[in-house]
């Protein structure tokens, strides 16, 4: 069982059609550690949700710990939507996971096609089209996920977003890691869902390279993901929980970019817990 196999770049382009083409796209994916994404992938994908991420995340030797652990225990029995900021670029979508569906097995997250290809996460993926390297919405393709992402929330299941729907950036003009431009159809939405909101801070980081990549070109930066999953082993990944947001709250802005303004200071305004509790524990 694989994530990205060398049929899936046949596709991609020219260059990986046929024998050549075919020993070309398995080069490629050695070069860039998707080989290892594979390998991992393939020893925890007999098991879904909560089960997969776990043994996912112990195989690749990566481990988080939750700040304001507290927090998750109030959460409602109904609906509820998390939004995070997006440093990683796949493995913190991971992690929110792991952490969100040993609570609650029906949360779902909104995600991109990169991360809509690891097929175990199918039930807690709602996979909607990216929006790439422009400031702009989510493009119209996706209109088809979002309707399913208002349905579940109707139905009383919890959702997660990146609202920027990209991977964060490194801003010259703020010399600080930061999500682009939150997406205007994500903030309608959790305004049109009027649920609570959680929010979740990530505090780390991919490795400064990943972030220089994309100063160069952002396509360049995204070959580099894979490999960014694997030099966090070792490491312990800290995620922060916000308080609740309740719908009321939400309903005192008036329009969409003060909205938004206010949820991703709730984000990034989150200060760093002085205690943590491991992922596993909580």
């Amino acid at each position: 069982m694989k994530v990205i196999e060398p049929k899936d770049l046949e596709t991609m382009s020219f260059l990986f059609k046929g024998r050549n083409g075919h020993r070309r796209a398995e080069r490629v994916i050695h070069i860039l550690a998707i080989d290892k994404i594979n390998r991992v992938y393939d020893n925890s994908g007999a098991w879904t949700g909560a089960d997969f991420t776990s043994r996912l995340l112990d195989d690749i030797g990566v481990s988080y710990a939750v700040g304001n652990a507290h927090i998750l225990k109030q959460l409602p029995d109904g609906a509820f939507i998390t939004i995070s900021n997006h440093p990683y670029g796949g493995l913190d979508g991971i992690m929110t996971i792991d952490l969100m569906a040993r609570l609650r097995p029906d949360y779902k997250f909104i995600v991109n096609r990169i991360l809509s290809l690891v097929r175990t996460l199918e039930g807690n993926f709602i996979s909607v089209v990216p929006a790439g390297n422009k400031k702009t919405g989510i493009k119209a393709a996706s209109i088809k996920g979002i309707r399913e992402a208002l349905e579940h929330l109707r139905a009383g299941h919890p959702l997660g977003f990146f609202p920027s729907g990209a991977v964060s950036d490194f801003t010259l003009r703020e010399m600080k890691v930061r999500d682009r431009r939150w997406q205007d159809s994500i903030i309608h939405l959790i305004r049109q869902a009027s649920v609570p909101v959680l929010p979740i801070r990530f505090f780390d980081k991919n490795s400064p390279f990943f972030y220089f990549l994309g100063l160069v070109n952002w396509r360049i930066r995204l070959l580099r993901l894979p490999s960014e999953v694997f030099n966090k082993r070792g490491r312990i990944q800290r995620i922060g929980i916000g308080e609740l947001i309740s719908p009321g709250e939400l309903s005192r802005f008036p329009d969409l970019p003060s909205l938004g303004d206010f949820l991703r200071k709730k984000v990034y305004g989150m200060p760093l817990p002085e205690e943590f509790v491991p992922g596993n524990l909580v």
